[in-house]
């Protein structure tokens, strides 16, 4: 095994040895900080070792700062061994000066044709990334989309089972304040600053034809959610018709229209619906632990004029969010969305866990720690949509 520790502020790399498993023996030996010909000492952590078969010999990869005239210095540092004792350093393997921090929580894997190299910033943007190459020599190449998942989302690395792949990271909390930033006059947690660790969250990786990478649910959780609930509608505002018992339609090409369930959301549930939209329609969604007013809830919004999915809070429906946030939206992620196009949503709700799933391809993480109850809304915003199949499912 090979980790990480920080004595009186500098970065070492320790080896220990096991024959279980749960005993783990150090070899102190072993220790060893950055080589600084090469790298700065500031930062050497989050080795990952695999065995490299082109070579013949072991590679690491390490979470670094490479040697360089301007502060954007964050890298991928790589060394070689032939047997785990001895490491040769050598030039970082992706160094693109693009962060300020170190590329944190390295991680490499081969899918085909395809090696794909992960790890994480938070710096310049604050999430987990990949590039992809057809060698382990580069070049590497940053996809349209080089993200897994938004904001709320870490420090993911990635394991297989031998069939299929898994993304895993930390969707984070928000209890510590921990570095002292959180609002001093809001009485709740949804502003709040996003703590460093969390709760653990699962992605399943999916190939796409052209090799680039897609996210989506595993089958396992979404199976765990079979046992559905009663969902009966109520109009809160806007024209809404039922063209059949599956599908609701709502027609507002200008203005804003909302409808209500009866029932209340559990805790713990699974959402999932169907959605399509005509040409020119502005934004459609759901509304998450919504009251009467369709104001104190949580928005996921697809808006096809942005292509993009966004997340919004009770606040950013107000005029205390106008006054308060220098931004529009609290969580995006990008897609492309077109008119007459059928999109599937899967939305996951544990406690204050929100996990968001578009077309088994795209993945957003949220916090929802204000509002604790309330119901599940529909909305369309300055268009025409129609909602298909639109069940919450509990666990068996």
């Amino acid at each position: 095994m090979f980790y990480c520790i920080f004595p009186d502020g500098k970065q070492l790399v320790c080896h220990a040895v096991s024959t279980d498993l749960l005993k783990w023996i150090p070899i102190p030996e072993d220790t060893f900080a950055a080589d600084d010909r090469i790298y700065e000492f500031s930062d050497w952590r989050d080795p990952f070792v695999f065995w490299n078969e082109e070579e013949g010999q072991y590679w690491m990869l390490i979470a670094a700062m490479a040697k360089g005239p301007t502060n954007r210095k964050g890298c991928t540092g790589l060394l070689s061994s032939k047997d785990l004792k001895h490491w040769e350093f050598r030039e970082p393997l992706y160094a693109p000066n693009i962060h300020v921090g170190a590329h944190e929580c390295p991680d490499l894997f081969r899918i085909g044709d395809w090696w794909y190299l992960v790890y994480s910033s938070y710096t310049d943007r604050f999430a987990t990334f990949y590039r992809m190459s057809r060698s382990l020599n580069g070049p590497w190449i940053t996809p349209k989309e080089d993200t897994f998942d938004g904001r709320a989302c870490y420090a993911a690395k990635s394991a297989t089972d031998g069939r299929k792949r898994y993304l895993f990271g930390w969707n984070p909390t928000k209890n510590d304040n921990l570095f002292g930033w959180n609002p001093p006059k809001y009485p709740g947690k949804d502003y709040d600053t996003w703590d460093w660790g969390g709760n653990l969250i699962t992605h399943e990786i999916v190939q796409r034809p052209d090799g680039t990478l897609a996210v989506k649910v595993p089958e396992t959780v979404d199976a765990a959610f079979a046992e559905a609930l009663p969902v009966h509608f109520t109009e809160m505002t806007g024209k809404w018709s039922k063209p059949s018992d599956e599908v609701l339609a709502c027609e507002s090409p200008y203005g804003f229209a909302g409808s209500l369930t009866q029932e209340d959301l559990p805790n713990r549930c699974k959402i999932s619906m169907d959605v399509r939209f005509s040409e020119h329609t502005q934004g459609l969604g759901l509304m998450l632990r919504a009251g009467a007013g369709l104001d104190l809830a949580y928005y996921i919004k697809l808006e096809p004029q942005r292509n993009r999915i966004a997340f919004r809070g009770s606040i950013m429906q107000s005029e205390d969010g106008g006054k308060t946030f220098p931004y529009e939206v609290e969580l995006e992620r990008p897609i492309e969305l077109s008119p007459d196009q059928s999109y599937e949503l899967k939305v996951f709700i544990d406690g204050t866990i929100c996990e968001i799933y578009v077309n088994r391809e795209v993945a957003m993480s949220a916090r929802m720690y204000d509002i604790e109850r309330g119901k599940l809304g529909l909305f369309v915003s300055q268009g025409n949509a129609e909602f298909n199949q639109v069940k919450v499912e509990i666990q068996k």
